[in-house]
């Protein structure tokens, strides 16, 4: 919603989208090449690069609709124990490795990891094909991969968080509007 508003008010702004990493972003924003970022939050962010959360989501777990696990409806982080894991943004420093370990504490076991991939929808078609369980946002429950199954993890209360990132001393006008709807519309403030 928050870029239909965006595009009533600002018609003639062209916005073109491109995935990127984290890291990379951060990287663009700070050298001039891209304006905004939505971003996984870090503990530190380049010179003159600003954030801001807009969006906190648990974790859920992922897996094939015919895994045994899957009959349960909830689970708990012990009965994950001797899973295969599809770890999606593996190699970021500050990704959902760290969110796997956390899983693995809370259930008092060492994750055994079988695939790293790059993205979480490359996660939810290996894990709906029955090659293991991800780890993924609430969020990615809305992405109907045929034969998944999304479940809750009782005793893991682990979020992760969205942010919005931008340059502190953004001089067009465009951008500044955008970064103020955005935060506005992803915050829950906004139509």
């Amino acid at each position: 919603m928050m870029l239909s508003e965006f595009r009533k008010s600002h018609e003639m702004v062209r916005i073109e989208v491109v995935p990127m990493e984290t890291p990379r972003q951060l990287e663009a924003l700070s050298d001039g090449q891209i304006d905004v970022g939505i971003v996984r939050p870090r503990r530190l962010y380049p010179a003159g690069v600003i954030t801001k959360v807009v969006q906190t989501e648990r974790l859920l777990a992922a897996m094939t609709a015919s895994h045994p696990l899957a009959r349960r409806g909830t689970v708990s982080a012990c009965a994950l124990a001797d899973q295969s894991f599809i770890v999606p943004q593996f190699t970021d420093e500050e990704g959902f490795g760290d969110a796997l370990a956390a899983l693995g504490t809370a259930g008092g076991f060492t994750p055994h990891l079988e695939y790293r991939v790059q993205d979480f929808i490359s996660a939810i078609c290996l894990a709906s094909a029955g090659y293991g369980v991800a780890i993924v946002p609430e969020s990615m429950q809305n992405f109907s991969q045929p034969g998944i199954f999304y479940t809750q993890i009782a005793d893991f209360k682990f979020s992760v968080h969205l942010a919005l990132a931008h340059r502190r001393r953004e001089i067009s006008p465009a951008v500044r509007a955008f970064v103020q709807l955005g935060t506005e519309a992803l915050n829950g403030r906004g139509s």
